[in-house]
């Protein structure tokens, strides 16, 4: 049976890449530690999975508000955050493009936490959130979008920076890296109406380990790129 951590030279050979990179993403939060065995590290193997699936390619991710106004275009959205000039070279770098581009390039588009929520607690944290991923399914609309039914028993969506934590005070939450409570905290506000839009929602189902939900996502990424 497979432990639930890996130590950083495990963690190095599965992404390949050096153990001093494997350190800079434990550093800037993309591989979680676990425990330490001795004076090594034990990294959360879920987090090297997630990260492998997502994939480690080099180059320089958008910014933030980049990645938001790609997302927004490619939704249908007006991005009033950036410049008519540069909307009109963004759609032009979209139009060559594939998902897995656009995912690795808007990776900087949020902080993703986990947590674990009990069952009358996801109810609760997901009135907090601007939904997305596999919980915005329990939407009808985005359920025939994404080819996918469900959503229940997981909370997945969006907060400002800072909320994460003052959420899990109240709801009693504990940080897991397999919770069924997935935060994304945004440092400023891209969202319309409340809601996010479509094509976050399907990067956030490309970074999901179920082989169904990354393939939804990849395939409405692509629709819309190619639309």
């Amino acid at each position: 049976m497979l432990t639930t951590t890996m130590t950083t030279r495990e963690a190095a050979e599965r992404l390949g890449i050096t153990q001093q990179s494997v350190r800079q993403l434990i550093n800037n939060g993309q591989l979680k530690v676990e425990g330490t065995a001795g004076r090594a590290k034990l990294v959360s193997r879920s987090s090297v999975e997630r990260l492998a699936a997502a994939g480690t390619r080099r180059g320089r991710p958008w910014t933030a508000k980049v990645a938001w106004a790609a997302l927004a275009l490619l939704s249908g959205r007006n991005p009033n955050w950036i410049s008519s000039s540069e909307k009109s070279r963004l759609k032009s770098r979209l139009n060559e493009m594939d998902a897995d581009t656009v995912r690795i390039l808007a990776r900087n588009k949020d902080r993703t936490l986990r947590f674990r929520v009990s069952p009358d607690g996801i109810t609760i944290l997901s009135d907090h959130l601007i939904v997305s991923g596999a919980a915005a399914m329990q939407d009808q609309d985005m359920a025939e979008t994404f080819g996918m039914s469900g959503g229940g028993g997981i909370a997945e969506g969006y907060v400002m920076a800072g909320d994460a934590r003052a959420l899990a005070d109240a709801l009693g939450m504990v940080e897991d890296p397999d919770g069924n409570a997935i935060i994304h905290e945004v440092d400023f506000n891209p969202f319309e109406e409340g809601k996010a839009p479509v094509a976050a929602i399907a990067l956030d189902l490309m970074n999901s380990l179920a082989t169904r939900e990354r393939s939804a996502g990849r395939r409405v990424i692509d629709g819309l790129l190619h639309a």
